[in-house]
């Protein structure tokens, strides 16, 4: 096996599953929780989950309620408690960070959700697949939460996925050291016994027609997210040696699974790689660059205070050895017909907060450039499946019924819709898209009575 095979394969290797609490020590940590009478925690997070009642029901050691909890609110808990900005959310606003330490209730979301769905304390439904038929696009947070809450109203779900695998963005966009790709067959398994079908390898605009789908099922729930990179927007950007982040993360699991050569990745041992961008993806695309054998510099124009990570992501990737570079607008790709460097501007924040130009340019040398800016939809995509979108090229959806397109029965909704955000806004996106898939068809039914 050659080094960077060796390479790839260690990805596994780093996931820490001693990180996980161990069942002692996830109640101990439940008993440090004050059940507060205004929980500062729900307030913080995105869905309003039910941390407290799920925390107290971990101290008396009852998981099967733990776990009822979690999923009155989330779909996919044992993911969301891996990998949610909890640091901004639910333990951000927990009273006991404000002098010390707050509760680790990701650690213990995760812990519920792993009981469930390993030790059977709560017991799935599934489907009497007698309320209508209906087609979802794409495996990722939204089509999973989706396909579940549309089974558990007893609706005949088919979830049709492009790749080989599922989670989508989960699975192709997030590294393996960060999330282990076994959760996500698990999660996938979870909702194949609730009686959900998903049919891999089928690309909707190629293999299948929107229209083919309108045909044979009742709605159909287009859930696909944005894949193509924003341009740099800097002088001479064309040369070779420019790399999408996100299409490189996905190259990189696809490596991992056997399905891309390692030889053939745009990063490779002893490169010199820059990353633009500060966001959890560029810190992703740079800790990846890292375990390649790459030297990597992140270049960001504003300060450290200012970027978009996670502050722990942010530690984890000083520590793996990622250098930055802050106040450095780029302004230009060096390099004719190959990168050579990046030339940039400094910059100066002003007592105001304003950045202004200094005058004083200088170059980062490198032969790999990492474009981690963020995404956009693929035009085409959109303009296969038929509906009408915004100026930005985001599919544009109805509120009633919540997430309706403009095509009767066709639905929409998580990063094509809202724009790329966080895993759980879009499983939450893809919730309240289902009960707009229900009550659409439970009215057409009505309605259909009527008129016979």
């Amino acid at each position: 096996m050659s080094d960077m095979k060796d390479r790839v394969a260690s990805f596994h290797e780093e996931v820490m599953h001693d990180a996980d609490f161990t069942l002692a020590e996830a109640i101990a940590e439940a008993k440090r929780c004050l059940n507060c009478k205004v929980p500062q925690c729900r307030k913080g997070c995105p869905i309003e989950n039910e941390i407290p009642q799920f925390i107290h029901a971990l101290t008396q050691g009852d998981f099967g309620a733990a776990a009822a909890h979690i999923y009155n609110r989330s779909d996919l808990p044992a993911i969301c408690g891996r990998i949610c900005p909890r640091e901004k959310q639910c333990e951000g606003h927990c009273i006991l960070g404000k002098k010390g330490q707050p509760v680790e209730i990701g650690k213990l979301e995760r812990f519920a959700a792993d009981m469930a769905l390993e030790g059977g304390f709560m017991e799935q439904p599934v489907s009497k697949k007698t309320a209508g038929k209906v087609a979802v696009i794409g495996c990722g947070p939204a089509g999973m939460a989706a396909a579940r809450e549309l089974s558990k109203r007893d609706y005949d779900v088919t979830i049709y996925e492009a790749a080989s695998h599922p989670g989508g963005t989960m699975t192709y966009g997030i590294p393996t050291f960060r999330l282990h790709k076994e959760l996500l067959q698990r999660e996938a398994q979870a909702l194949t016994d609730m009686g959900v079908t998903i049919e891999y390898g089928v690309k909707i605009g190629t293999d299948k027609s929107l229209d083919e789908l309108k045909e044979a099922f009742d709605a159909v729930f287009i859930a696909v997210g944005t894949m193509n990179g924003w341009n740099l927007g800097v002088e001479n950007e064309d040369v070779e040696g420019i790399v999408e982040a996100e299409p490189f993360l996905r190259q990189v699991q696809l490596a991992q699974d056997g399905e891309f050569d390692p030889e053939n990745l745009p990063v490779q041992e002893g490169d010199k790689v820059i990353v633009i961008g500060a966001g959890n993806v560029a810190i992703d695309a740079a800790r990846t660059s890292l375990r390649l054998g790459a030297d990597v510099t992140i270049v960001y124009r504003r300060a450290e205070r200012n970027m978009k990570c996670l502050p722990s992501e942010y530690e984890e990737a000083k520590a793996d050895g990622v250098r930055f570079q802050f106040y450095s607008a780029p302004k230009a790709v060096i390099g004719d017909g190959r990168v050579e460097g990046l030339r940039y501007e400094r910059q100066q924040i002003l007592e105001d907060a304003t950045m202004v130009p200094t005058g004083e340019f200088g170059v980062v040398p490198a032969n790999k450039i990492i474009a981690a800016i963020g995404n956009k939809p693929d035009l085409p995509v959109i303009k296969s499946f038929g509906v009408s979108s915004n100026d930005d090229g985001y599919i544009a959806v109805k509120d009633t019924p919540y997430g309706m397109t403009s095509k009767e029965g066709v639905f929409a909704a998580g990063d094509i819709v809202h724009k790329p955000q966080t895993v759980v806004l879009a499983m939450r996106e893809g919730r309240k898209a289902a009960e707009g898939i229900d009550q659409y068809l439970k009215a057409k039914k009505v309605m259909e009575a009527i008129k016979a």
